[in-house]
């Protein structure tokens, strides 16, 4: 056990007796000179007659209008000179907070933080031997040695930089924010830590004294060192095309910084008061700011030289196309340019402007290297497979896959920009996100000899281009008309003539066709990566029209009862081929008779040879001919006469109604209908309804008809022969191919009945 050597116990007892034998005034004499440390002009006897090294100023900070030596910055200076190893040894070396100087008109100083009598800034404005933060430093209530007041997360900061506090408002670095790991390397430097982990505070990146960067930031960040710390996926953009350093040497930021200055984060960004959102740091338009960031440099109107995004450009602020299309790798944003899963397309959408090369980091691209779709900031690369705009247009996913992949079928056919399909991807051989040639953002010259529609497809599909094996002819389905007076009605899109879709606009060529899809009825795997000849039920068709006439049916719903009838060479004669060479199989049913493109012949598009007809007979009667003659497909179905008289003319006003149940068209030499003129096969034959009394489809087999279905028009007394036979005309219209039968026994011609 140790114990106490007597002679140090009566050594303690003789000075305790001894301290609490002192007056009082002993005490207070005491406590006086360790004041006058620091408070000289409280003891008479220090003053002298010579001069002082520090300047003497009567009075105290007590007093109005003076200010005492004590709270001068030489007495500070007095004790924190350095030689002591503390935070004394960095108050006065490298940087620290502007004093002596006074507030500028964004500070506001509250009253507890008192100025100097100058209404300056000094250390005393912060600092106070007896300030609400004397106590131990860094202890955790916020209170530091001789601050005036606590300094919980920079709260003391936030007292007078009320503006940078209020972040938001004044579009400022986020403060209190923990959405960003703070990497151990920032409190190296000379950052100090929040209350809780990764909090963002003023002193994450500011050091009041001894701060070796400008503004008081920890570390010297002209090259955005500071900022790079934090923001590890923004290096990236350092050496690349968007490193103004590179390509806009002599550029200054809103705050008249130089990109010396500033780094290179700094010219597009600020901490502190910016432009608008995201830290701008580049005067901004009115506009959308989510766009107007890019637009500064990229705008047309702007001096810079830099790329610019043309008049017809991707369409931005707008919602995706449709809500599951973007995944995560694809942001939305709100107009101000913050991040949004309920946002809509900006140019940060598609565009990473810290990378230069979304597959390599490493790839900066160079001041003087064209960009293209395997980089250019993009997020995704988007050439051999179109991955960027096939992530958001996935109903355009069977496009690489077919024909229309100029890869495919044309790999050195160029868009306006001078890319081939491999270096702008599937998509760019018609599309291109900026500068392109028109709406739509279309990547090919105009001719502006057709209707804009058609010059989109005929870019291609003209002897000279990429597609001349696959021309439409110079006779082929009309386009670019309405169909309202038709008065026809579809399930197909219409256009404008600027090629928007409209309810009520006009039919053109992607009425019909889907560009991006090669097979409506079947998914992409099924296609083979190769150029194939295509037929009916593809072909970039919007519905199939083999082997039922569904695309046809979409407009021409009463033509479509053909299907499954003897008129649907599917059924009677599945080898027969067409002007094209078609098979029905190939060519539909509906294009046995009629060839939507590259027709020989122009009235009613027809697909076959025009049957020989007589004198007796009309024009209209050799499309009938072409199969119901000898040695065509019908050859078993020839009427032994099948003329009326072609001198007697023929008036069916009263018999023109299409919905009536009489409707006896006439026709002239051009397939058109007229109200005088003389009957044809097709004034009493419906070719694409198998019966007059039921309105359907076929049933696919080859049937024998009578006098109530057979392709008839009409099976009622009320017939147009009416108007001229009266009690005859029944009987002349069902006999009407006999030769024998179809006129009354008293007017028939003597001798026996002839077969032919």
């Amino acid at each position: 056990m140790f114990t106490m050597p007597r002679i140090t116990i009566y050594l303690l007892a003789f000075l305790l007796c001894f301290a609490f034998s002192l007056p009082a005034h002993a005490l207070e004499i005491s406590s006086k000179r360790d004041c006058v440390v620091c408070h000289v002009m409280w003891m008479d006897d220090f003053r002298t007659d010579k001069e002082t090294l520090i300047e003497w100023k009567p009075g105290n900070v007590l007093m109005k209008d003076t200010q005492g030596v004590v709270s001068s910055e030489a007495i500070c200076y007095t004790c924190h000179d350095g030689y002591v190893l503390d935070s004394r040894a960095v108050a006065w070396k490298y940087n620290r907070h502007p004093t002596f100087v006074k507030p500028s008109k964004n500070i506001q100083v509250p009253e507890n933080l008192p100025l100097s009598v100058k209404g300056e800034i000094y250390c005393g404005t912060c600092h106070s031997a007896h300030g609400k933060g004397a106590a131990p430093h860094d202890d955790p209530m916020g209170r530091t040695s001789v601050i005036r007041e606590k300094n919980v997360d920079s709260s003391l900061c936030k007292m007078c930089h009320r503006k940078e506090a209020d972040y938001k408002r004044s579009n400022g670095h986020p403060l209190d924010s923990t959405a960003l790991e703070l990497p151990d390397e920032l409190f190296r430097m000379g950052g100090k830590r929040a209350s809780k982990r990764n909090k963002v505070i003023c002193q994450s990146c500011h050091k009041v004294h001894g701060a070796r960067g400008k503004k008081i930031l920890v570390i010297d960040n002209k090259d955005s060192k500071l900022c790079r710390t934090c923001h590890v996926k923004q290096r990236d953009l350092i050496d690349t095309k968007h490193d103004l350093r590179l390509t806009m040497p002599d550029e200054k930021n809103i705050k008249g910084r130089k990109l010396s200055e500033t780094g290179p984060c700094g010219a597009c960004h600020t901490p502190h008061r910016a432009a608008g959102k995201k830290l701008w740091a580049r005067p901004l338009k009115q506009g959308n700011p989510a766009s107007q960031m890019c637009l500064t440099c990229h705008g047309d109107d702007t001096g810079y030289k830099a790329k610019r995004i043309g008049k017809y450009s991707h369409p931005i602020n707008m919602k995706p196309v449709a809500e599951t299309t973007i995944p995560g790798v694809l942001p939305l944003f709100s107009a101000d340019g913050a991040t949004n899963p309920e946002g809509k397309v900006q140019c940060f959408t598609c565009h990473n402007i810290h990378r230069w090369d979304p597959s390599s980091p490493t790839n900066k691209g160079g001041k003087d290297v064209e960009g293209d779709s395997s980089n250019s900031f993009l997020r995704l690369p988007n050439s051999s497979d179109s991955g960027l705009c096939l992530e958001c247009h996935i109903d355009k996913r069977q496009l690489p896959m077919s024909d229309h992949n100029l890869d495919i079928t044309a790999p050195l056919e160029k868009n306006i920009q001078g890319f081939t399909v491999k270096a702008s991807g599937p998509c760019g051989a018609c599309h291109i996100p900026h500068n392109a040639a028109a709406d739509h953002m279309w990547a090919k010259e105009l001719t502006g000899d057709k209707d804009f529609v058609t010059q989109l497809c005929s870019g291609c599909h003209n002897k000279n281009g990429a597609a001349k094996a696959k021309l439409i002819g110079d006779i082929y389905h009309p386009v670019d008309v309405t169909l309202d007076k038709f008065k026809i009605t579809t399930t197909l899109p219409l256009y404008d003539s600027d090629g928007y879709r409209i309810p009520n606009g006009k039919m053109v060529c992607i009425t019909c066709h889907d560009p991006h899809v090669w097979d409506p009825a079947k998914p992409i795997e099924n296609y083979e990566y190769r150029n194939i000849e295509g037929d009916a039920s593809n072909s970039f068709l919007r519905k199939p029209s083999s082997p039922s006439s569904d695309l046809c049916e979409s407009c021409h719903a009463d033509k479509a009862y053909i299907d499954g009838t003897d008129h649907d060479l599917n059924v009677t004669a599945p080898e027969a081929k067409n002007l094209l060479g078609q098979t029905p199989k190939q060519s539909g049913q509906c294009g046995v008779c009629h060839l939507v493109h590259n027709s020989p012949n122009k009235i009613k598009l027809w697909a076959r040879p025009y049957g020989s007809y007589t004198a007796e007979q009309t024009f209209m009667d050799s499309l009938c001919l072409s199969c119901h003659s000898k040695g065509n497909v019908a050859e078993n179905k020839i009427p032994l006469i099948a003329t009326h008289p072609k001198g007697r003319l023929i008036n069916n006003i009263m018999h023109c109604n299409r919905l009536a149940i009489d409707y006896t068209p006439i026709y002239d030499n051009q397939g058109r209908e007229i109200n005088v003129g003389n009957i044809s096969c097709p004034s009493c034959h419906n070719a694409h309804q198998w019966s007059p009394l039921e309105r359907k489809k076929g049933v696919g087999k080859n049937l024998e008809g009578h006098v109530t279905n057979s392709f008839l028009r009409n099976i009622s007394y009320n017939t147009i022969c009416i108007d001229c036979h009266g009690l005859d005309a029944l009987f002349r219209y069902k006999y009407f191919h006999d030769p024998i039968e179809r006129v009354p026994r008293n007017k028939r011609p003597l001798g026996p009945r002839t077969e032919k």
